[in-house]
């Protein structure tokens, strides 16, 4: 048959052969010959199958499941080949084998020996464990490729993206067999500290010397069985204190991968396509691809206000840290593709208009070139993208009527910061003007008493912002407290990207392969041009304000606004995560409606719905998020209880122990901590958050910290 992105994942299936154990077919397949054979049936497509312009033969057909166990696509598995995954091209899920239970222990693989080894051992592990387990596969694109490759960093996202999944579905035994590379040990370490999976580690009594480990198909069923069963069992006295909370608790922490699964299927599609063709960060292309859409999309409709029935602008201030090299321009210029082509055909018509129009009053003299002038003015330059552009010439623009929608995108953020405008007596009034750009679509330039002509206001103009730049160059200007506390960076989309420096190796595949002929793109890059030839709007009855309609939401988008709102409210309280984050906090509702009605502007959707809207939220807490992690940006002082920790870890670490007497501990603290009163509350919430324990020692009270506070 031939697969395409159309078929639904139950009618693949249908399609396919089921094999058992022992049939010839199932021993004899290359993908069991190499990784390993379970003791379950599998799903075998046996014929040629066809995927985008490429021959699968006789393919092993793993159905995908998400966390609710419903069944969402498949993937299509072939020895040497790249994984594809039915539909969508990015795996919403997993494959599993065994009875998931949320209370039982899962282990998470994200190889096909360790996946095949563990499901061949299922059917005699409720012998001889107390618990019954499961295990699944996180779909990797590389999981069948010719050589065992070190894992890239988009390959850890869709690691940390099962984990997530299953962690907030409520199972809460997840564990990890891993043997990672010396040079990889950080990106699982990382894993296991920011989420709740746990490796799963070798040891060797007495000395209980522990290394990390990986299943692969020769390893016998009885030392598997083994191995998970002791390792899980170890892992409680490998640390007894429980899991160390945080002492400033973050409730709405964002992931700190770029929530690409939140994007519309067309546009996340076109961002793994450009990550994959660029070798850009996920984040980085994802923010071209969404100021892409906020520059089409502000030229039609307004977000949803909850005071004003003609909506507000939805276009959005956009900025991406990018380290040199990161490929910022590419990704950029690929995302605008459409836009640029679209711009090239009007200039081009420009120029053969304004050669027209100088051709017609060439031969006039000066007072019929004056009427011809008068009658006839000259054709408007119709660019609307702007690399370097000043608030002072932009505003012209739209005094003069030029402009009504336009952009400035520029991967050199550091010009832009630290150009003319934004330095010196000029900077608040650039604040100011953009500020209102963003929030009325409102522009005013006033001149001197001279030069009066120039000065004027626009109404239901628009400006999309998106810029990227280097660390060295974006660090002071995001630490300005001008710019924070006057509310310019606040109304910006942040993400800071991991450097892929060093991976971005090509090889045949990568160099076969061309973004012009990739469907996806083109899929993306035909919509764009849709909606930029004066496409029909998704809702004709809507009223029009200036040439824009509102796109609503309904009532379940309306109910995750209000939550969204007050959850952020909460959360700017004092002793609160965004405390010293008011002003970027203050504006997360308001920045999910815009960007939740750019993606159902590009969507072609009536209502902005509960999942468009949900998408956008993720967005906006990734971008609050790091601005949360930014080096200063947060200027909190440190809560008692964390200035009290890090003098016990001091004390402990000087007296070279792993308990100091109470009464030592609270003559020593900081000063304003050596009264009962204030000193015993904070221990408390340290005891609370398992940093610390009390314990008596020769009948005096101790002080004991969490011995991972002292590796």
């Amino acid at each position: 048959m031939n697969i395409t992105t159309s078929i639904k994942p139950d009618s693949i299936l249908a399609n396919c052969t089921v094999l058992n154990p022992l049939d010839q077919g199932y021993l004899s397949h290359p993908l069991i010959e190499r990784f390993g054979s379970p003791s379950q049936p599998i799903y075998v497509d046996q014929c040629n199958v066809d995927i985008h312009g490429v021959t699968y033969d006789n393919p092993l057909i793993l159905p995908i499941y998400n966390a609710q166990s419903e069944f969402v696509q498949c993937a299509v598995l072939q020895n040497s080949q790249r994984v594809q995954v039915i539909p969508d091209g990015l795996a919403s899920g997993f494959a599993c084998y065994g009875d998931m239970q949320k209370d039982k222990p899962v282990i998470i693989t994200y190889s096909l020996e360790a996946f095949f080894k563990i499901a061949s051992s299922l059917e005699s592990y409720a012998e001889n464990m107390a618990d019954t387990i499961a295990v699944v596969l996180v779909i990797l694109p590389t999981l069948c490729n010719a050589n065992k490759t070190e894992l890239k960093a988009f390959d850890f996202e869709q690691i940390q993206f099962v984990i997530q999944q299953l962690s907030k579905a409520g199972y809460q035994q997840l564990y990890m067999p891993v043997r990672p590379e010396h040079i990889q040990l950080e990106p699982f370490q990382n894993l296991e500290k920011n989420t709740p999976v746990r490796l799963l580690n070798q040891y060797q009594k007495p000395y209980e010397i522990e290394f990390f480990i990986e299943l692969s198909k020769e390893d016998d069923i009885d030392e598997v069985q083994a191995f998970i069963s002791e390792s899980i069992a170890y892992l409680p006295k490998k640390n007894q204190w429980g899991e160390l909370l945080p002492l400033v608790q973050a409730e709405t922490t964002a992931n700190s991968t770029y929530p690409i699964h939140a994007l519309p299927t067309l546009a996340r599609e076109a961002v793994l396509a450009i990550a994959e063709h660029v070798q850009a960060p996920i984040a980085m292309s994802a923010q071209c691809v969404i100021g892409a859409m906020s520059h089409i999309a502000q030229a039609h409709v307004n977000a949803p206000h909850p005071f004003n029935a003609q909506g507000e602008p939805c276009s959005l201030y956009l900025l991406t840290e990018g380290q040199s090299g990161s490929r910022k321009s590419t990704s950029r210029n690929m995302a605008d593709k459409a836009i640029i082509q679209h711009e090239r055909k009007q200039y081009e018509q420009y120029r053969r208009d304004l050669e027209q129009w100088k051709s017609g009053q060439a031969s006039l003299g000066k007072k019929d070139k004056e009427a011809y002038c008068a009658e006839n003015p000259p054709p408007d330059d119709p660019s609307t993208l702007y690399s370097d552009i000043t608030l002072e010439s932009i505003a012209g623009l739209y005094v003069d009527g030029v402009l009504n929608n336009a952009s400035i995108a520029s991967d050199e953020a550091g010009q832009f910061f630290g150009g003319y405008t934004m330095k010196g007596d000029t900077r608040t009034q650039a604040i100011g003007g953009y500020a209102k750009l963003f929030d009325d679509g409102f522009v005013e330039r006033t001149r001197s008493k001279s030069n009066l002509n120039g000065s004027g206001r626009a109404y239901d103009v628009r400006l999309t912002f998106n810029l990227q730049g280097q660390h060295e160059v974006l660090a002071d200007a995001l630490k300005d407290p001008v710019l924070r506390g006057q509310g310019f960076l606040p109304r910006f989309i942040l993400t800071i990207p991991e450097n892929l420096a060093g991976t971005r190796l090509q090889d045949a595949i990568y160099q076969s392969k061309s973004a012009n002929h990739d469907h996806r793109l083109i899929a993306y890059w035909t919509r764009c041009e849709y909606l930029l030839d004066d496409c029909p709007r998704p809702n004709a009855d809507q009223e029009l304000h200036n040439g824009r309609y509102v796109i609503p939401m309904n009532d379940q988008a309306k109910e995750i606004d209000l939550a969204f709102y007050n959850m952020f409210e909460e959360l700017q309280g004092k002793g609160k995560r965004y405390e010293y984050l008011q002003a970027f906090a203050s504006r997360a509702s308001q920045l999910a409606r815009r960007l939740a009605t750019v993606f159902a502007y590009f969507e072609g959707l009536q209502w902005i719905d509960a999942s468009t809207l949900k998408g956008a939220c993720e967005v906006v807490k990734h971008s609050l998020n790091e601005w949360a992690m930014y080096a200063d940006i947060e200027v909190k002082t440190e809560s008692d209880a964390e200035k009290l920790v890090k003098w016990l870890i001091r004390k402990c670490n000087t007296d070279k122990v792993a308990s100091i007497p109470k009464v030592v501990a609270l003559k020593g603290a900081p000063s304003h901590l050596r009264k009962a009163k204030a000193f015993d509350p904070c221990l408390s919430e340290l005891i609370e958050l398992n940093y610390v324990r009390l314990v008596t020692i020769n009948k005096t009270a101790h002080i004991e910290l969490n011995p991972l506070l002292l590796e």
